[in-house]
């Protein structure tokens, strides 16, 4: 039997496997600011990503940052 996911878990998982984060991410080159980090709050409430943890979506950037850092510095 399946497990329902919570609206969150599944706007968590779609977010994921977008190419926003990352988006994001390249577009601060790996650097942004508290404001950065609301402004990006709101620009996915506007694409229907909310409700969304946003805890959970801060670490998932911060994974992106590394990635994007590492490519980077090759």
């Amino acid at each position: 039997m399946a497990l329902k996911l919570s609206t969150e878990e599944t706007n968590l998982r779609k977010l994921t496997r977008s190419p926003i984060p990352m988006n994001f991410v390249k577009k601060k080159n790996g650097c942004w600011n508290h404001q950065d980090w609301l402004d990006f709050l709101e620009y996915l409430k506007g694409k229907n990503y909310f409700p969304i943890d946003s805890d959970r979506v801060g670490l998932l950037l911060e994974e992106k940052k590394a990635q994007y850092l590492a490519l980077k510095n090759k």
